[in-house]
């Protein structure tokens, strides 16, 4: 596959929980990926510089971190995150300089657990108005299961891959597994799993810091905690490491154990196991993989990777009819 062919014709989008992601080609042909907090936040009427939707503006990403923490619009559930998505996806085409109308395909994820909502996201993704502008993406807009967008990345890194695998996807809110049997997803056995992301290491961190500090913290800064291992309040850092630490192996060994028991006899039969997702860096940190699995490298990115081949086959598959 020539990247060039598809600049500015495909987007792979990533609309997680924690953090947007973003994958597309540049004009060498060469991957860009960039990513940004799927957070919005409703900002002053007079704040002119920010999208205006629906009567209301928006302070959306970066932005939106500095908002009063009341406000933060979190993203954890589907409708906060249905209310936001035209606003991500209009960062990402003019940060990127990304024509809409010269857009064939863009493909976005939704977790299996929430499946059943797909019709919705994608409606809300086709047709929005923001500052102003009108955008109409029919026919452009395509959802698929996350973790089945990561098969395409999968085989398109790892020639390697054998006839029959499993793609564990780690999430902010959902772990999403999908079994692949001679290059095709098995459907019928595609499983997602609510509140088993990193949500479980999330809420624990949450009641730590209120315990010692006597704080509430907000999602989002718990997972910049997480990241950081480091907790900075009236001008003082102080250092995590070691309690975060032992929260990422209790959370891996708990997961390692729930997959193990849902998943007994795939375990067994399957020759490989590719964990992906901004959660499978944690399962690889506490080294509780089993001898079969691996973490692959970006693998926070590889549903947006996968997104953007699918999308590069759908434009050569509309050539073809």
């Amino acid at each position: 596959m020539d990247g060039k062919n598809f600049y500015k014709k495909c987007l792979g989008f990533d609309s997680g929980r924690s953090d947007v992601k973003e994958a597309m080609f540049n004009k060498e042909g060469e991957l860009v990926l960039r990513k940004y907090p799927s957070i919005a936040a409703p900002a002053p009427m007079n704040a002119n510089d920010v999208p205006l939707m629906d009567g209301v503006r928006y302070y959306v990403g970066e932005l939106a971190l500095y908002a009063k923490p009341e406000e933060i619009i979190q993203t954890s559930d589907s409708s906060k995150i249905k209310l936001t998505l035209p606003l991500f996806l209009e960062k990402t085409l003019k940060e990127n300089n990304l024509d809409p109308e010269e857009l064939e395909a863009i493909v976005t994820g939704l977790s299996l657990a929430e499946l059943t909502e797909a019709k919705e996201f994608q409606k809300r993704l086709t047709r929005f108005k923001i500052s102003g502008k009108s955008y109409n993406f029919k026919d452009r807009i395509y959802i698929t299961p996350q973790g089945v967008g990561a098969k395409y990345a999968i085989e398109y890194y790892h020639k390697d891959a054998p006839k029959a695998y499993i793609i564990v996807d780690i999430g902010f809110s959902t772990i999403d597994v999908v079994l692949v049997i001679n290059g095709e997803v098995r459907l019928e056995f595609v499983k997602g799993f609510k509140d088993e992301g990193i949500i479980k290491m999330i809420r624990p961190l949450q009641d730590y810091i209120y315990k010692n500090f006597k704080e509430h913290i907000e999602i989002r800064e718990a997972q910049s905690i997480l990241d950081s291992g480091k907790y900075f309040i009236d001008g003082e850092d102080h250092d995590l490491s070691d309690y975060i630490k032992d929260l990422a192996k209790d959370y891996a060994s708990y997961t390692i154990d729930t997959l193990r028991h849902r998943f007994k006899s795939e375990f067994k039969k399957y020759q490989k196991i590719y964990f992906v997702g901004g959660g499978a860096k944690w399962i690889e940190k506490a080294g509780e993989l089993p001898s079969l699995a691996q973490v692959v490298e970006n693998s926070e990115y590889y549903n947006a990777i996968g997104n953007l081949l699918k999308a590069c086959v759908i434009v050569e598959e509309k050539k073809e009819v």
